[in-house]
Parts: structure tokens; C-alpha cells; sequence
């Protein structure tokens, strides 16, 4: 792995894989979250978080889940255990320097704004034709109720992650009520202003696709990537009511989705 590739790594760690994983309204049963059956474009990285299969052979991920070495390992899609051929990163992928991974978090918040965090893994089979989902090209997000995919340990808006199950899929609802030139936001609603399955994602939901469906035709609208720190790094809490989430915005990469996979 990289220095670059490291650097990158190691500050989205700190924002994802240390908080907590799919976290549910505290006046919901946490069963009603829980789906027996994955989607059939719905991913499991190597190491832990997702993906979205988005053509035959091709998943489309966050780049802090992948590096070359992933190459020859499984991927598990539906049914399949499919061997990665091929990581390709997308060239914004840029060091951040250490000095800002600890302490006041603003700095960090700035630089990750402009930062990329996206990658395809080409695989060695193609899947049916069925199973890719479509990804959203419009830049008309905003607004949008979203469905997420993730696996991990659950709690709720008020405790924040408590120990529990792993590896069990839930899904969440949300708006998107940000839009950026490389992110799309949500927040973690309580009372009037929360959807149903109203939720947030957190460890090891890293890469799991957002959807929305546009005539009962589903697109992947964005894959969740990290949260927004406030204070100091090391004092944060993630999942309880009020915090945000930023999530890869797939409308952003269509174009170079489309032609990296045409010149692979």
C-alpha cells in the first residue's frame, strides 16, 4: 500500500470505521430494520464494508476498503463468491497529512470536503445481467429519500452504538439534505422530522449503496463513506440524534466510471 493510499486510509478510519454501524430510532422496534435477503447488487468487501455491483464484473466501492493486495480475494455478491481481478483508484486520491488526524477536527473536515474516496474492482466472472443496479447520473439529489444497506452492531439515536450483533443486514431510510460537488449529506432526524426507518450509518457501512427508485426503477445514489466531526477528534461520539453523514456522490464519477470501465 502506498504512503498516499495510507494517509488516505488512515484519516477515513478515523471517521468511519471507528464509529458505529447502521444506529435506529430508540421508538422503533430494531427488528423492523433487519431484511433477511440482500439486494442483488449488494456487495461484501474482503476486508469488511460494501459495495454496489454496477455492471457484470464491475463493483464500485470506497477507496479506504481497497488496495492492490485485495487482488485474487472473494467478493460476496448474492449467491456468488467472485474473485477480484483488477482495483482501479480514482487519481483524486490524494495524501492527507497527519498532523490534522488528531486534535481540532475542522482542518480535517475542510481538506475532506474537496477529497475523493471512490474505487472499481473489476472482477474475474460476470454475474447476470439482472444484478447490477444503475448508477444515478442527475445532479437533482437534493431532497430525495434514500435506502441504505449496511451491516454491523446497532443501537439507537440516544445511546449512540452498544454491543450486539454483527453481520446482520438492516436498512435505513433518509433525506439527502445536502448536495456538494463530491459528497451528498444526511442527517440523523428524531421526532417530526424523521422518516419511518429513519437511521445513520457507521462501522463497517463503509461502502453501502444508497438508493432511490424513479418509476420503480432503483438507481444507486451514493455509497456511505464518513462523518462530521465537530471539537476534537478523539472526544467523538458518532450516531446519536442531530450528527450528519457525508456519502460518495455517484452522480459526481458517472463519466469516469463509464470510461474506465470501457478502457478495462
Amino acid at each position: 500500500m502506498t504512503l498516499i493510499k495510507y494517509c488516505f486510509f488512515a484519516s477515513i478510519l478515523t471517521l468511519s470505521l471507528n464509529c458505529w454501524s447502521i444506529v435506529v430510532r430508540h421508538d422503533v422496534q430494531p427488528s423492523e430494520y433487519e431484511i433477511e435477503k440482500a439486494p442483488p447488487f449488494f456487495a461484501d468487501m474482503p476486508n469488511g464494508g460494501h459495495g454496489a455491483l454496477i455492471a457484470p464484473n464491475w463493483v464500485v466501492t470506497v477507496a479506504h476498503l481497497v488496495s492492490a493486495d485485495i487482488k485474487g480475494q472473494l467478493i460476496k455478491i448474492g449467491m456468488h463468491q467472485v474473485e477480484v481481478e483488477k482495483v482501479i483508484i480514482h487519481p483524486g486520491v490524494t495524501e492527507i497529512p497527519e498532523d490534522i488526524l488528531a486534535g481540532d477536527a475542522s482542518n480535517l473536515m475542510e481538506l475532506m470536503m474537496s477529497a475523493h474516496d471512490i474505487a472499481l474492482v473489476k472482477l474475474n466472472t460476470r454475474l447476470p445481467d439482472n444484478a447490477p443496479i444503475e448508477i444515478y447520473s442527475k445532479n437533482n439529489e437534493l431532497g430525495k429519500i434514500i435506502t441504505g444497506y449496511g451491516k454491523g452492531t446497532t443501537g439507537n439515536g440516544n445511546t449512540g452504538s452498544v454491543s450486539g450483533t454483527q453481520g446482520v443486514l438492516r436498512q435505513l431510510q433518509n433525506r439527502i439534505e445536502e448536495t456538494h460537488p463530491n459528497w451528498l449529506s444526511i442527517t440523523f432526524d428524531y421526532g417530526e422530522n424523521a422518516l419511518e426507518l429513519e437511521g445513520i450509518d457507521g462501522s463497517w457501512d463503509s461502502g453501502g449503496p444508497l438508493i432511490f427508485n424513479v418509476n420503480r426503477t432503483s438507481y444507486l445514489v451514493g455509497l456511505f463513506c464518513w462523518d462530521y466531526i465537530e471539537g476534537n477528534l478523539e472526544e467523538f461520539a458518532a450516531a446519536h440524534y442531530g450528527m450528519k453523514s457525508y456519502q460518495v456522490r455517484l452522480s459526481n464519477y458517472s463519466e469516469w466510471i463509464k470510461k474506465t470501465i470501457a478502457t478495462n
